[in-house]
């Protein structure tokens, strides 16, 4: 059996407190039995079933939803109160019946929630006992909830100190992990930035070390091509220029015929009767062929060089007009035999 016990203050006598006592079996909704008392005197009465339905339905309102406004105006306490009010009226001037009513308060207006007919106890020593037992139930259970709870609140306490040092314990290692590492970090970072520098420092003194050594090896080859080039040059100039001289020189010297004629005066040569000119044409060209063929033959090859070193090297003086004839004398080898022109005429 579950019952409730509250301070109420009745809208016709609201200088005189009243104690409601509500209990019931199972259910609320099953019908519940109301008991007012004045602190002298006590009423009581019940609520079916039925009745509830009625009054839900002169409400305008669902019976779930009547029930949970019924449950809240008789067991919410007196915080509650002001959202609810109740009456009590007398039928004539006896006490021995009351008309009990609660109503659900709104701002404009209220409404009737339900109403019961209390008669008077003969006895209120039992209703007394009643609210006496009603109490000290509830300090019991109070009590017990009370031990509960600072019990709970004790184990709450420890479990959060426990949890406060685990915490304070888990933020110095955090700290010294962090410290340790970042001590390794700096260690490391140093190691690698030292032996970067050693690395660039080997690396810089390896490129001069190239840079000189090459530098030495092109002096010294340059040192070392030198002279041989000089001397290859001068050996070249030398043999070229000997070859082009003793060229010259066997160019320049006309040939001395074995039965040369000797020199006689221009007038001399006047008097004399005038011979045929073929003739004398025709052995003068069969001797510089008999020198040319006599003379030794110069390579091809020497004559190019030699013709390209004469071009690059300096003019050579001027021939007097008998070596000039000379050196035209020496292509006829390639001109048509004389006796090849009469035989044309």
């Amino acid at each position: 059996m579950e019952s409730h016990v509250c301070r109420i203050w009745p809208l016709s006598v609201p200088d005189f407190v009243h104690y409601l006592h509500i209990s019931w079996e199972t259910d609320l909704g099953k019908g519940f039995t109301v008991t007012l008392w004045n602190g002298q005197h006590a009423w009581s009465g019940k609520v079916s079933e039925t009745q509830m339905t009625v009054e839900a339905n002169e409400a305008e309102m669902e019976r779930e939803k009547y029930l949970a406004e019924l449950r809240q105006a008789l067991t919410s306490g007196e915080g509650r109160t002001r959202n609810y009010s109740f009456d009590i009226s007398k039928h004539g001037d006896a006490d021995e019946m009351l008309n009990f009513t609660y109503e659900k308060v709104l701002q404009d207006f209220s409404f009737k929630l339900g109403s019961v007919e209390l008669k008077k106890v003969s006895d209120p020593t039992e209703v007394i006992k009643e609210l006496i037992n009603y109490g000290l139930d509830c300090i019991g259970d109070l009590r017990i909830k009370n031990e509960h709870m600072q019990k709970e609140n004790k184990r709450l306490k420890c479990d959060c100190d426990y949890s406060l040092n685990e915490l304070e314990k888990h933020v110095k290692d955090k700290e010294a992990l962090e410290h340790g590492l970042y001590s390794r970090f700096i260690l490391v970072l140093n190691e690698k930035k030292a032996k970067i520098r050693s690395l660039q420092e080997k690396l810089k003194c390896t490129q001069e070390e190239a840079e000189a050594s090459s530098e030495s090896r092109g002096v010294v080859a340059a040192s070392q091509e030198t002279p041989a080039a000089k001397e290859s040059i001068d050996s070249s100039a030398n043999e070229e220029s000997k070859d082009h001289t003793s060229e010259y020189r066997r160019c320049s010297q006309p040939p001395k015929p074995a039965n040369a004629p000797t020199e006689s005066h221009p007038l001399d040569s006047s008097l004399h009767e005038t011979v045929d000119v073929a003739p004398s044409r025709k052995r003068r060209h069969r001797q510089q062929r008999d020198q040319v063929a006599d003379a030794p033959k110069v390579p091809c090859e020497n004559l190019s060089q030699d013709k390209g070193r004469s071009h690059s090297a300096k003019p050579a003086p001027l021939s007097s007009p008998q070596e000039e004839d000379d050196q035209s004398l020496s292509t006829i080898p390639n001109t048509p035999d004389p006796d090849n022109l009469f035989d044309h005429i």
